[in-house]
């Protein structure tokens, strides 16, 4: 199973040759093989690769991504058959009834608002006044919810911190968020689905709504990461940068298991996907929410090393 982000931000030249990626950059050459890449992150000037190379990158199932300068997606390369019943699930996701949209927003709040108390638990921090935003949720009260928890968290988490502003935890999270977002719309795509359209976001102009709404509760995992380390610079370094895609790496718990994040998107994008083939035909809405997995955020630790 491909577990790996690849950063390229230095010119290279890029070739494939008998599964392997080959990588030479001034100083030096690597090889990695393409079965472990799940993401392949470009961003920078003079990174070179045939088109032969783009053919073999999708085929594989990887997501070539090209960064702007502020590390957001400007472009995605990926394969155009990304899932064998991929017409089947956009169609249902289409069709998929507003009711149902509605519940399954709530219930990514909900583990959003939850994960925000956990990571505040974690740290030490009073996480009660978010707990008790949590057992206010329902359908009517899940946005007012969610911006008063949000505002809460972070004056516990960074006091001071202003979202609007740039200073070295915003590019932290920003990056992280980045990261993490990526790797999502890559499960979307490789599940089947139309990223564009979203439940919650439903901007005409933004492609990855649907990135956005599933990304909420695994934000926190990224707080967790920017909140345990002093960041000086809004730049960010190439090691600070590799703690923050690491989030993919580290473990969090869902299903009752402890695995890696990147392994974990895929089972909550899948988990949504069974939802969304199955409704309409006469399921009962309780008995399909129960298949929806989400996140649940705990302590940093890499999945390396999990023994589960």
């Amino acid at each position: 199973m491909a577990f790996r982000t690849l950063e390229i931000t230095k010119p290279a030249e890029i070739h494939i040759h008998e599964g392997q990626m080959r990588i030479e950059q001034e100083e030096g050459t690597a090889e990695i093989p393409l079965e472990d890449l799940a993401t392949i992150v470009c961003r920078g000037a003079n990174i070179r690769m045939s088109t032969m190379a783009m053919e073999k990158i999708c085929k594989q199932g990887i997501v070539l991504m090209i960064q702007d300068e502020k590390y957001s997606a400007a472009g995605f390369l990926t394969s155009y058959q990304g899932n064998s019943r991929q017409s089947l699930v956009m169609r249902r996701q289409i069709d998929f009834p507003e009711e149902m949209i509605r519940e399954v927003w709530m219930e990514i709040i909900h583990q959003k608002v939850k994960n925000q108390a956990e990571v505040l638990k974690i740290l030490g921090k009073d996480a009660d006044s978010v707990l008790n935003l949590e057992n206010q949720l329902n359908p009517d009260t899940v946005d007012k919810v969610e911006a008063e928890a949000a505002k809460v968290y972070f004056q516990r988490l960074f006091p001071g911190l202003n979202r609007r502003t740039e200073c070295p935890i915003n590019s932290c999270l920003n990056y992280g968020y980045a990261v993490v977002r990526n790797a999502l719309i890559r499960s979307l795509l490789l599940a089947g689905f139309l990223p564009a359209l979203g439940l919650h976001h439903r901007n005409y102009r933004n492609t990855d709504n649907l990135a956005d709404d599933f990304i909420e509760p695994w934000r926190p995992m990224v707080d967790l990461i920017a909140a345990s380390n002093d960041r000086t610079n809004i730049k960010l370094n190439k090691q600070e940068r590799g703690e923050l895609a690491h989030v993919l790496h580290n473990a969090c718990r869902i299903g009752g298991r402890k695995m890696a994040v990147l392994s974990a998107l895929e089972v909550s994008v899948n988990s949504f996907r069974q939802i969304v083939l199955a409704a309409g035909k006469g399921n009962r809405l309780e008995d399909m929410l129960c298949k929806l997995q989400l996140p649940l955020v705990i302590p940093v630790e890499s999945a390396e090393l999990l023994n589960e």
